[in-house]
């Protein structure tokens, strides 16, 4: 899954977090708000590393 579908479903995760009023729930959406950032943020890492050239030595 592309990262900006990750960084959309973590930005949909935190809005419902932000308005429910369920506390199970709430701490549900924030923990999987978290997992889709670290998964965002793990692509965009990669992405970037397989993006540098190749250093000289």
């Amino acid at each position: 899954m592309p990262r900006r579908k990750y960084r959309a479903l973590e930005r949909e995760c935190h809005r419902q977090a932000a308005i429910t009023g369920h506390k199970e729930t709430r701490g549900e959406l924030k923990k999987m708000e978290r997992e889709y950032k670290v998964l965002a943020d793990w692509l965009e890492a990669r992405r970037r590393a397989n993006q540098q050239p190749p250093t000289e030595e």
